[in-house]
């Protein structure tokens, strides 16, 4: 009775090995289909993730020669980024703070207005856009001042300062962050938009460098018109990176203080190994005119970031999108 006990049950599990083996493999089939289950297509060119996505912030000018400069500048900025570092015009969020006049460029009279409460919006609709993969640089020019304890930028209605500043952009998924803070008193962002995997530059040390600054001028002038690969590899290691670009900006912003004989105003900083305080990695590739270490124009060997800072920067390549090769004339 056992034994027939037995065959039985063993006769019914094998009966039912199809039915379970059947029951797995249209859930696979059930899963694979569903849209909601699937990981997001990681290949070149796939717009759900590795997008690159910028805002362009640009406070109030306070006069109408500041106001052309700065709309020109933003609009340089924005064609340079779209042009040549392969950011598409729609993933570039522009805010300005002046209206718009006749006169200005077309991404100047598209603008969203740079007021604080818009600034907050526009934040949070990119944060819900950003994904793991994704690229965001922001750049900040225009006005700001230093109280004594906090940096604030000067945009139409209240004005927002360091701290309440970087809370937006805490926790961000993107895995390339890149913030150019070009404004007066603009070291002083470094230490609260300081993280681990995100490069900060500012146009001015943490001192009271409150005066009016050129760098985002010339930022925008690299980015809108870069030179040849040659010369844009300022460290002679072979590739473009983001460290090339700053220190590009860097030494010919001290190039235009010193050809004019006035003393400048305006010490960047780069800041990207998150300790929240920035430092001059310029002042390895700057001539000792220029107010850096090299005795020489250029180098005849290959110059190297001496700190810790900047070894990120140096890792993110290439930002251009170029079809000449290094070294090309």
């Amino acid at each position: 009775m056992t034994c027939r006990r037995f065959s039985l049950i063993l006769m019914t599990k094998w009966m039912l090995l199809p039915v379970f083996a059947f029951a797995l493999t249209w859930t696979s089939f059930a899963r694979a289909d569903d849209p909601s289950l699937k990981p997001a297509s990681t290949e070149p060119g796939s717009t759900a993730l590795k997008t690159k996505r910028a805002i362009i912030l640009c406070g109030l000018s306070g006069d109408t020669d500041h106001h052309v400069l700065f709309s020109k500048t933003v609009a340089n900025l924005h064609e340079g980024l779209c042009k040549n570092l392969g950011f598409a015009p729609s993933d570039v969020l522009v805010l300005f703070g002046d209206k718009p006049e006749d006169a200005d460029a077309e991404v100047i009279k598209s603008a969203q207005r740079a007021t604080r409460e818009e600034l907050e919006k526009s934040v949070a609709a990119v944060r819900a856009q950003l994904q793991a993969e994704d690229t965001l640089w922001v750049i900040v020019l225009g006005h700001a001042h230093y109280d004594g304890k906090y940096a604030w930028l000067n945009l139409p209605g209240p004005d927002i300062q360091q701290l309440e500043f970087a809370k937006l952009f805490h926790g961000l998924p993107a895995s390339q962050q890149v913030f150019w803070m070009t404004t007066p008193a603009s070291g002083q962002f470094i230490k609260t938009l300081s993280a681990k995997g995100r490069v900060v530059m500012s146009a001015t040390d943490v001192d009271w460098e409150t005066n009016e600054t050129e760098f985002p001028q010339e930022l925008a002038k690299v980015l809108f018109s870069p030179p040849a690969d040659k010369e844009m590899d300022v460290d002679q290691d072979g590739v473009i990176t983001l460290l090339d670009v700053y220190v590009m900006v860097t030494r010919n912003l001290a190039q235009a203080y010193l050809d004019r004989e006035l003393l400048a105003t305006e010490h960047p900083l780069l800041d990207d190994n998150g300790d929240g305080r920035g430092t001059e990695v310029q002042i390895d590739f700057l001539t000792v005119e220029q107010g850096g270490r090299l005795k020489r124009r250029k180098p005849a060997v290959e110059s190297k970031v001496s700190t810790s800072d900047g070894q990120l920067a140096n890792s993110i390549a290439p930002p251009f999108v170029r079809s000449e090769a290094i070294g090309s004339e």
